[in-house]
């Protein structure tokens, strides 16, 4: 009989990375999407899943309380990710074919955290846009997005 386990992805691993830098989620506006600033190159780990974790600053959240993920694959241009919006913070949502997962939030005046699991990864480059239904900006500083990568193993 076999036996299936998690293995760490050859790419990020098990360990949590950045999925977006420093100040880049602060003050997102609630129904406002923003494209990561950093690029995910999957071309030669191929990873097939990752978990997406954020850790919010305490703001006012209230109804609808989610957080949006969506992966933005990199286009055969070579240069435009996704549908190409979302380079500054903007009116969302994205496209539904671009969504992978979401987060609720604690409708409170409190920080949040919370990770989306199992996200199906694309093989090559792409980016994370998370879009924010927390009914109120995100804090002005203390937000954090990371990612991490793992397999499924056969054995």
């Amino acid at each position: 009989m076999a036996t299936e386990k998690w293995i760490a992805g050859s790419g990020q691993g098990l360990t949590y990375g950045n999925a977006f830098t420093g100040s880049t989620l602060n003050s997102i506006a609630s129904g406002n999407a923003i494209l990561s600033d950093l690029q995910i190159d999957n071309s030669s780990a191929l990873d097939i899943f990752c978990d997406v974790s954020i850790q919010l600053a305490s703001a006012a959240f209230v109804a609808p309380n989610y957080i949006g993920i969506y992966l933005y694959p990199l286009n055969q241009d070579n240069t435009t990710y996704g549908d190409g919006r979302f380079g500054t913070s903007a009116a969302g949502p994205p496209a539904s074919n671009y969504w992978v997962g979401s987060i609720v939030l604690v409708a409170a005046t409190q920080a949040q955290n919370g990770t989306s699991r199992g996200i199906i990864l694309p093989p090559g480059k792409f980016k994370f846009v998370l879009y924010n239904q927390g009914g109120v900006a995100l804090a002005s500083s203390a937000n954090v997005c990371l990612y991490r990568t793992y397999n499924r193993q056969v054995a």
